[in-house]
């Protein structure tokens, strides 16, 4: 029977300050770390749902009914922040439901953490 599995984070943004002699320059670079681990798993017994940091701040669920199809979740390089200061709190400052509480509940109830 496959496992449905979701994977959130491993995803980030570098950024670098090149200096040479008098002159200077800013880089930025964007890394999945996540993909050895797709690749892997696909068509495994694991099917697996891939969100990067950067889409789980608005993407990962505000409630148990978004995280009833999965059988486990891998967070992976996410700060809490990501979940917890999602644009509707960052910018907006409205107030939405805590999604640690979220995981502690889901996991409560039977769910699979991996961290």
């Amino acid at each position: 029977m496959n496992k449905n599995v979701l994977l959130v984070g491993e995803s980030w943004i570098t950024t670098a300050n090149h200096y040479k002699g008098w002159d200077t320059f800013s880089s930025a670079t964007f890394h999945l770390g996540a993909e050895p681990l797709v690749k892997a798993l696909k068509g495994s017994a694991f099917n697996l749902t891939y969100m990067p940091a950067h889409e789980a701040a608005s993407g990962f669920p505000f409630a148990l009914e978004g995280l009833s199809s999965y059988d486990a979740i891998i967070l992976s390089d996410i700060g809490s922040n990501t979940l917890l200061l999602p644009p509707d709190v960052w910018l907006h400052g409205k107030t939405v439901p805590n999604r640690l509480k979220l995981i502690r509940d889901w996991t409560a109830a039977g769910g699979g953490l991996l961290m």
